[in-house]
Formats: C-alpha cells, structure tokens, sequence
C-alpha cells in the first residue's frame, strides 16, 4: 500500500498540494481504509505528506533538493559500505562484479540493466556493510519508486567508467577511493533522476 501511494505521487497522478483521496484509494485497491490510513502515516514519517486535523491529509511538493539530499545520504552509506568492501572482498564476488559490469556495458534491455545495475551495487553493500547500515540502505531504496530511476545506458561512458573505476578500487584495496566513487556515483544517479521528474513535470520547483 505504501509503495502504490508513494508511486502514485512520482507518477503525478497524486498532485502537489491535492487532498488524497482515501476513499477512492481504497476502493480502487478493494481495501478498507485502514491500511491507506496506516500507509499515509509511513508517507508522511518521510515528508511525502503531511495531515493536518479536520482537514485531511496533502501531498507535500517535492523539490529538486529533496531528490538530491536522498541521493546525497545514499552515496554516503554507500560510499561507506565500499570502504569497508574493500578490506573484505573475496575473489569469487570481485569476479562476479567484473561479470556484472561487462553484462551492464552489453544489454540494451532497459529492465535487465536496472536489475543488474541492482546486484552490482548490492554486492558491495553486502560485502561492506553492517546489519544496521544495510537496514539504512534497504529504507534509502524504498523511498524511491523503481519507477523514477533512470540508470544510464550500460555502455554510456560516465556509468561504465564508474563501475570501472569502483572494480579498481575495490581490487586495490583502495577504500578511501572506493567511497569517494561511491558517492560521485550516487550524485551522477541523482542527475538523471531529477532530469526524469523535471520531463515528467514532477518537481515543485518547475510549476508556475
């Protein structure tokens, strides 16, 4: 339920400033109102809406310094994960990203080079993280609806050189580099997402 609310508002079928509609949510979902209740309350603890009493609850506009914050506190915990990666990786998970990166540069399917793109830096995360920054990782990756990320084409040079690179580091056991990389990453991701929403009419910023 979460998820379809929060897809709802990156979508634009939920607008900036407009009441959600809980009953009609719930209908459309053949659910009672409840779990959208329970739902809006998860979305406003991260600043999609906000309720205010007698009145109902709002979509809050998104700014273009709301997406880049989120991918700014994401390549943070990234960038620590690959420090740590670097100090712990095997050989049987460096050969699997070198594996992942060459199927990135190759596929042109747009679905397979997000789920790829998704285990390269889930490996990482894996091999560096802990149990609670991994728990910080999965929730930065709820935020968002896989709807709105647009990851570069797997041959585009800025993505593959990234991954690159973080290979590099990684196999150097170089981790200040490797979260240096990390975060450059994140901020690039933030780039095409926000370019996405802007196209899509999404960001606050944008509307007269």
């Amino acid at each position: 339920m979460v998820d379809r609310i929060r897809a709802l508002i990156f979508d634009g079928t939920l607008k900036a400033g407009q009441r959600v509609p809980q009953d009609t949510i719930a209908r459309d979902l053949g659910v009672s109102r409840l779990p959208v209740r329970e739902a809006l309350i998860s979305l406003e603890a991260e600043g999609l809406v906000v309720s205010e009493p007698h009145r109902g609850t709002y979509v809050v506009p998104i700014l273009q310094e709301d997406i880049a914050d989120h991918y700014r506190v994401y390549g943070m915990a990234q960038g620590l994960a690959a420090r740590r990666a670097a100090t712990r990786i095997t050989e049987p998970t460096m050969a699997r990203l070198k594996q992942l990166h060459e199927l990135m540069r190759k596929t042109e399917d747009e679905s397979e080079l997000h789920s790829l793109n998704w285990e390269f830096h889930a490996l990482i995360n894996q091999t560096g993280g802990s149990r609670r920054l991994l728990s910080v990782l999965r929730q930065l990756a709820r935020n968002l609806p896989r709807e709105v990320y647009e990851v570069a084409p797997g041959a585009d040079p800025e993505a593959s050189r990234d991954h690159q690179e973080l290979i590099e580091a990684l196999e150097a056991a170089d981790g200040a580099r490797a979260d240096t990389l990390s975060r450059q990453h994140m901020a690039r991701e933030a780039d095409y997402v926000i370019a996405k929403l802007k196209r899509d009419g999404i960001l606050a910023d944008d509307l007269d």
